[in-house]
């Protein structure tokens, strides 16, 4: 089985889903201005995908359990 661990980096970690072989992951980091800045994360062994709203990631996500 893969590594489906989140990928290096501050903030707090959400596995949002996990498939066998993908797993997507939310990031939040707090930003300068105090704001908190979510990121979200397609763990694709070898590749970690990152994208900047749920829809991207979650449409990315679904294409992979598709192919």
């Amino acid at each position: 089985m893969p590594d489906l661990d989140h990928p290096e980096g501050g903030g707090a970690w959400t596995l949002l889903q996990q498939r066998a072989d993908h797993a997507m992951w939310q990031q939040e980091e707090p930003a300068p201005d105090g704001e908190v800045v979510s990121r979200f994360w397609i763990v694709n062994p070898p590749e970690a995908l990152m994208y900047d709203t749920f829809d991207e990631a979650e449409a990315m996500f679904e294409a992979l359990a598709n192919d």
